[in-house]
């Protein structure tokens, strides 16, 4: 065997010392996200914001460079009036709050939904005589103005042969749907899911109840300032965290159920008995447009303004998604 020049075998030995190193150091994290960024949501907690909760729980947030604090409120568009106050830098908002919203805030900017939900109701008291939907017919019925309450209201009692001039309409904070019904201030209400199952259950056998979206979902969406989106990171963050609370859901959904309900302090029983009318998943899809699109058509109707919708597409933030899952954003531009 013909054995190696000296000048070849110490470069040899050399690489291999080199790769010994190498191979002794500590490796880094593929895609490490450096140092935490800071963000604050406002948040309304129920189960289709429910991906927040699990992210926040299960140490997502943290996993993905991010330092959120969560401030929760008693609707979205309580949520979404505290971050246009500067209160956080996102919030969890309904389609049709935010499209109410664009009228007055040309700087809002949806980044994704994060869920549906279908469970909307309008929930009375049996004993005010309120057994047949004719039966709402000058009665006094509660909503909240320009939210789901207010909207899915407008839609009910025009499918069902009724309009605004056929009840009174009284004006209630979304957190005081259930609680007004029950005291007996009105006769019944359109209430957000949450507060409809809050009142049939306290009204027990005494309640009357009828959905009011029909076959149809409304969307909750994360809202962020445009000055928010100049600096698209922490937002990116968010989004991957919530990615990764939605496939712990899709796999532990027990587990993210207790999440949801201990972390939002709502019933256990509320959260099982609307899971199934509720989805959470990530997305930026063309139903987002569609349904804002229609709301903000309703609101120029419900003002009795001939005034043009805004361009609901300007409104919608899509860098942040499309860099970070592309695949989930399927919104024509």
């Amino acid at each position: 065997m013909r054995s190696m020049p000296a000048k070849t075998a110490a470069s040899f030995l050399t690489l291999v010392a080199f790769l010994l190193l190498a191979s002794c150091q500590p490796k880094e994290e593929p895609g490490a996200p450096g140092p935490l960024l800071e963000l604050t949501l406002a948040v309304h907690g129920a189960p289709y914001s429910g991906l927040i909760a699990v992210a926040d729980e299960k140490g997502f947030f943290k996993e993905a460079g991010l330092k959120a604090k969560i401030n929760l409120y008693a609707s979205g568009l309580d949520s979404l009036t505290a971050m246009t106050r500067g209160e956080a830098q996102v919030a969890t908002v309904a389609d049709i709050a935010f499209a109410i919203k664009m009228f007055e805030d040309p700087s809002l900017r949806t980044i994704a939904s994060i869920g549906t939900s279908l469970g909307s109701q309008v929930v009375a008291r049996k004993d005010r005589n309120i057994h047949e939907l004719s039966d709402l017919r000058g009665k006094r019925i509660g909503y909240s103005p320009l939210t789901s309450s207010d909207y899915y209201l407008h839609a009910f009692l025009v499918s069902n042969s009724l309009s605004r001039e056929d009840v009174v309409a009284v004006p209630i904070p979304p957190a005081k749907q259930a609680e007004a019904l029950i005291a007996g201030e009105i006769d019944a209400t359109s209430a957000f899911d949450v507060y409809a199952y809050d009142a049939k259950k306290k009204l027990g056998e005494n309640a009357a109840a009828w959905d009011i979206q029909g076959n149809v979902d409304f969307q909750w969406l994360l809202a962020t300032k445009e000055s928010s989106t100049r600096s698209p990171e922490a937002l990116k963050r968010l989004l991957r965290a919530l990615i990764m609370a939605e496939e712990f859901t899709l796999n532990h959904v027990d587990e993210a159920k207790s999440i949801i309900a201990r972390k939002w302090e709502v019933d256990p029983e509320y959260v099982r008995y609307t899971w199934d009318q509720a989805r959470l998943f990530v997305s930026l899809n063309q139903s987002v447009i569609t349904a804002l699109q229609s709301y903000a058509k309703w609101k120029i109707y419900r003002e009795g303004k001939g005034d043009a919708p805004p361009d609901v597409v300007s409104f919608v933030y899509t860098t942040a998604l499309e860099e970070l899952a592309p695949s989930l954003v399927t919104i024509p531009r």
